[in-house]
This record gives C-alpha cells, sequence and structure tokens, in this order.
C-alpha cells in the first residue's frame, strides 16, 4: 500500500463541530462504543479541556484529505515508563469509507509512537462486532492478543472486545512493507 504523508495532524478546535456530526450517526457511533450522543456543547467542552491542559498521556488529531477532516485519531493512555500506548481512529466522513485512509491513519499514528515517541507498544481494543475494525488490523500486521469476553456494557447488552497490538520491532517490518 502506497501511503500518502501528512494524512493526520494535531487536533484544531475548528474542527470539533464537524466531529460532533459524526458522533449523531448511529454506525458510526455503536462501532465507537458511544452509549448516548453528547451535545454539541458537551462535546465542545470535552475538548476544550483537552487545548486548555494538553495531557501528556493524550495526543489528538485530525485525518485530513484534500484540506477537510474526514475522521479522528488519538493516541491515549501514553505510558513513556512502560513504552506503550493505545490508540484509536474513526473515519467519521462515510463517503471516505473504504479507501485506505484509515490505515494511513494508523502508519501515521505508528510512526508518531515509534519513531517519535520512541514506545515499544502500542495497542487498541475493537468490538468483536466491527468486522471492518477488525480486518484492517489484522491486514495491517496487528497482533491478535485475546478477546475480552462481556468487556462493556452498553446498549442493554455486554459486548466482546478483540485486543490487537504491534510491538516496535513488528512495525518496523509492516512499515517497509506497507510503504513500497
Amino acid at each position: 500500500m502506497k501511503r500518502e504523508s501528512g494524512r493526520i495532524r494535531p487536533i484544531r478546535r475548528e474542527d470539533i463541530q464537524g466531529m460532533h456530526v459524526w458522533e449523531l450517526d448511529e454506525e458510526i457511533a455503536m462501532a465507537s462504543g458511544i452509549t448516548k450522543p453528547r451535545s454539541l456543547e458537551v462535546f465542545q467542552t470535552m475538548y476544550e479541556k483537552y487545548f486548555l491542559n494538553v495531557n501528556q498521556s493524550l495526543q489528538l488529531y485530525s485525518i485530513v484529505l484534500d484540506g477537510r477532516v474526514i475522521g479522528r485519531a488519538e493516541l491515549g493512555l501514553i505510558d513513556r515508563e512502560n513504552g506503550q500506548a493505545a490508540f484509536g481512529i474513526v473515519i467519521g466522513e462515510r463517503s471516505s469509507w473504504g479507501k485506505g485512509y484509515g490505515k494511513e491513519a494508523i502508519l501515521e499514528l505508528l510512526d508518531v509512537a515509534f519513531n517519535a515517541l520512541h514506545l515499544h507498544k502500542i495497542y487498541c481494543e475493537v468490538y468483536t462486532f466491527n468486522e471492518r475494525s477488525l480486518n484492517m488490523m489484522q491486514s495491517l500486521g496487528f497482533h491478535k492478543d485475546g478477546i475480552l469476553r462481556e468487556h462493556e456494557f452498553f446498549r442493554d447488552a455486554y459486548h466482546d472486545l478483540a485486543v490487537f497490538s504491534m510491538l516496535e520491532t513488528e512495525f518496523r517490518t509492516t512499515f517497509e512493507k506497507n510503504s513500497k
């Protein structure tokens, strides 16, 4: 997969209102584990706290295509002592689904995690009903660490989460394979 550099950039205040629309989309909300959409005011307040008190254990990014924001990405729970972080992405613009932009964003997050932050491992949790994300993790070479059975309760049911991870050494191989 050829990578177009510069797909992600640090999130900006002006990105927030457009991102809120995705939270109102039922399919995106379900895949993201959003139990109840937040009002725009609550959503903006949440992000404003991030802008005012940039937390060293959280980095938020916008996924950009042709100058417009099509998704968001994050590195969270950044643990420098143990060399690990969690990550997540959402492609909120439906017309951008299935075109590889999520993969590109993940590769850029991996680049930040392993080359800028010098982490040892990055990981994520994916709902087992989210086939698109499960397939993407496997296609990028992530290791499936296991299943957290009935781990989260939302929308009146317990849901399993698949845990995926990639080590820095695995990233080197994956990045080289995917950048050719």
